[in-house]
């Protein structure tokens, strides 16, 4: 008796972790463009270093979907929308002193993945960014020394 009462809390168990793990959307309410990441360098030791990560992303102007953070290599950031070159795009830096996730690592990405975490009507949703392409590393000059 003692076995099936830990056997039955031990499935109970595995059945609410199931529930945490996030549920990857397979198709979403705005487009997602080809992805970019770019490694940059400050030229002064206070500027810092990492990674800017630029997502295309077409979002409807009257709807109610809302971006919340982006997930990429270990780290979690919150998700801005800028408009560059007339376009919506995701654009967030990640320094390299951010610490780690432990929401990102149970995700299990690939470095060329990343995953967009947005609310629709009132829900929390995810979705997947495949194939981000790594451009040559950013190195900002430092400041001329008189």
């Amino acid at each position: 008796m003692k076995y099936v009462l830990s056997y039955f809390l031990l499935f109970c168990l595995c059945l609410t972790s199931c529930t945490s793990q996030k549920k990857l959307q397979t198709e979403t309410p705005f487009e997602i463009g080809e992805a970019s990441s770019q490694p940059y360098v400050g030229g002064r030791e206070e500027s810092g270093s990492g990674t800017e990560l630029r997502i295309p992303v077409s979002l409807l102007e009257n709807s109610d979907i809302e971006l919340n953070e982006v997930y990429f290599r270990g780290k979690q950031v919150k998700a801005l929308v800028n408009t560059v070159d007339n376009q919506n795009m995701i654009v967030v830096r990640i320094p390299n002193n951010n610490p780690e996730s432990s929401e990102t690592l149970d995700l299990k990405l690939n470095t060329d993945e990343a995953v967009i975490s947005y609310n629709e009507d009132g829900e929390m949703k995810y979705a997947k960014v495949n194939g981000i392409k790594q451009k040559q590393p950013l190195i900002y000059k430092g400041a001329p020394k008189n």
